[in-house]
């Protein structure tokens, strides 16, 4: 080697180790953060509809039960006592929670099926909760499938607890087929 590619060789090599490498945020596929907000009514009911459709896939509404047809309509965030929490991402509806704001009761905590395991019910939930904290009550109730282990998993870890009956269930829940329904409690204090 001829001693003017030498300077050049130990300039790039130095080069190589001074400078900033691109952050891996930037090298990698990042999601976006969905919006959290209360959903505004009428305007949003058609985007709620229609992330809660999603749910059913192809199955046609005259196929389907009464309750789940009430949960495709939103009929309950429709009346009085309701807020309807929800996540947008990119402009769309891809997540719900309900809450009723007289009991506070939590329903229909529904993320679509492309859009989970990215945080979104936790931070539905998240919002739930500080909206129930405004109005000052002592606990938060819900009811869930035993056999949806990752919305029980996550409900546990927001502090929620199955109390009395459903607490020695809870346990069973591992080792039984059975699927059974869940009421789960979580304290405001």
């Amino acid at each position: 080697m001829r001693n003017t590619q030498r300077p050049f060789l130990l300039l790039s090599t130095l080069l190589v180790f001074l400078l900033p490498l691109p952050s891996l945020s930037l090298v990698s596929n990042t999601r976006r953060s969905p919006k959290i907000s209360i959903a505004t009514l009428p305007t949003d009911l058609p985007a709620i509809q229609d992330c809660r459709r999603s749910a059913y896939g192809d199955k046609p509404d005259n196929k389907l039960l009464s309750a789940a047809k009430s949960f495709c309509n939103a009929d309950q965030i429709q009346k009085e006592g309701y807020i309807c929490i929800i996540a947008k991402n990119s402009g769309s509806v891809v997540g719900t929670a309900d809450l009723n704001t007289r009991t506070n009761i939590v329903n229909n905590v529904y993320v679509r099926k492309e859009a989970r395991q990215q945080g979104i019910a936790r931070l539905m939930m998240e919002a739930v909760v500080e909206y129930a904290i405004m109005d000052k009550p002592s606990n938060l109730k819900l009811t869930v499938m035993s056999k949806n282990i990752a919305a029980v998993s996550l409900y546990k870890k927001m502090g929620f607890r199955a109390l009395g009956v459903y607490g020695g269930l809870d346990a069973l829940s591992s080792v039984t087929p059975l699927n059974f329904s869940m009421q789960m409690e979580k304290k405001l204090s």
